[in-house]
């Protein structure tokens, strides 16, 4: 019995032993697939457009992809609401004469325009310019409107160079039917040989429900003007735009948002000089910085935020430039001249104008 146990007692031992031995080889995990997306580039084109027409555009209004009004000398307004194939030529029976700088269109068939001179005029359509009803009359021998801008439909603002040394502002709370002074006390005084640019009807700007501001140049620095209030009151702070002579200074200005705004111009009479022509700010206007380097090429009248492709777009008569990084680099993407740019809140859809009639569309998009 005794020599049973020990035979027992060995065999278990043996295999306890070779289970021992046994190599358990891991399970190899399964190696993860790593995808490299291609980095996808910004693709910004032009498209002339036929206006049929021989005056200088620089104001311009654009409601969506389909509609949008246009101004210019020679009295000329422009509208079109099948993306710019054809175009409505419209002129106010004896103004025909007149400068309509600006435009600010709500619809396609309300729209109010600006002149700039002695004897200075708005008029207002409801009936898509068949018909226009005068809405404000100047006949100071000193006004020159620089640019008009709506907040909605029922507040807007436009913008004078000075008179008596001081801007002239005036604003509306119903729409344009009626126009508000704005008391001169409230108003900074204007440097010598100061004064805005009515270069693209874009030297003021609003956003959020009351903020507003206008850039200057013509003295010996340039400036940009801020109101919270709607335009009742205001302050003034350094534009950090290259100034000195007449035709120096803040051309265009635009706001991002309530604290993000940016702002270009520089030399007209050298406009292949990109020195000192772009600034930002980040706290709502109440400070402006410039860049040594990484600008927009030459002279710009126009800068405008497309909200829809969060890219920036500069044009001028030097041509035109998109950033990508909210100005911190620029590409220019076109080298002819235009004057101003529409930007539709509703999709996007980007417009230029320019002398000699030039209308363009712009496309942008990112590509593989």
């Amino acid at each position: 019995m005794r020599k049973i146990s020990v035979i027992v007692i060995s065999i278990a031992l043996l295999y306890s032993c070779g289970e021992q031995k046994k190599v358990i080889k891991p399970i190899e995990e399964e190696k993860a697939v790593i995808t490299v997306e291609k980095k996808k580039t910004l693709s910004v084109t032009i498209e002339s457009l036929s206006s049929k027409t021989s005056s200088s555009l620089r104001g311009i209004s654009v409601i969506d992809s389909m509609t949008l009004w246009a101004s210019g000398s020679n009295g000329l307004i422009l509208r079109t609401t099948d993306g710019g194939k054809n175009w409505v030529e419209h002129k106010i029976k004896g103004f025909e004469t007149l400068d309509f700088r600006d435009i600010e269109a709500f619809d396609q068939n309300t729209a109010i325009v600006m002149s700039v001179d002695a004897p200075a005029f708005f008029f207002k359509t409801t009936d898509g310019g068949k018909s226009w009803k005068r809405k404000y009359m100047n006949r100071d021998p000193k006004v020159f409107f620089d640019a008009i801008a709506f907040w909605n439909e029922k507040n807007g603002i436009a913008l004078s160079d000075p008179i008596d040394g001081r801007f002239f502002i005036i604003i509306t709370k119903d729409g344009g039917e009626i126009w508000k002074t704005i008391p001169s006390i409230n108003i900074p005084p204007a440097l010598k040989g100061e004064s805005a640019f009515a270069a693209s009807g874009t030297s003021i700007s609003v956003q959020g429900k009351n903020l507003v501001w206008f850039g200057t140049g013509g003295a010996d620095r340039s400036r940009i003007f801020l109101s919270e209030d709607g335009g009742e009151n205001w302050r003034a702070t350094d534009g950090a735009i290259k100034a000195g002579n007449s035709s120096s200074g803040v051309f265009s200005i635009c706001f991002k948002d309530d604290l993000n705004g940016f702002a270009v111009g520089g030399n007209y009479k050298n406009d292949k000089d990109s020195t000192s022509n772009y600034s930002f700010c980040d706290d709502g206007g109440l400070t402006w910085q410039s860049r040594t380097n990484n600008l927009p090429h030459g002279f710009k009248s126009c800068i405008a935020w497309n909200e829809m492709r969060k890219i920036l777009i500069a044009t001028g008569t030097s041509g035109s430039d998109y950033s990508e990084d909210e100005g911190k680099t620029w590409k220019q993407f076109d080298s002819k001249s235009y004057n101003s740019i529409g930007i539709s809140k509703v999709d996007g859809s980007c417009y230029f104008v320019g002398d000699k009639g030039a209308i363009a569309r712009i496309r942008s998009g990112f590509i593989q």
